[in-house]
């Protein structure tokens, strides 16, 4: 996998925002590799069918930007 060096830096930085912790650029790509990976293996978008299926029980209350759970 290939990354920029605007991206691993991003990650260097968002890293060290998250965790207090300065990566080196190679700790950096070994890091974000991973994390892509992980993602691409689990990740699926859902398909409307299914998005239908989740939220069919759920109502957008009309008068507020809240979510209703009519289950509850």
């Amino acid at each position: 996998m290939k990354f920029t060096d605007e991206q691993l830096n991003g990650f260097i930085a968002l890293y060290k925002s998250e965790f207090g912790e300065k990566l080196s650029k190679a700790e950096a790509l070994r890091q974000a590799t991973a994390l892509v990976s992980l993602v691409k293996s689990v990740y699926r978008p859902m398909s409307r069918k299914d998005l239908k299926k989740y939220t069919q029980h759920l109502e957008k209350d009309i008068y507020s930007d809240k979510i209703v759970d009519e289950t509850q």
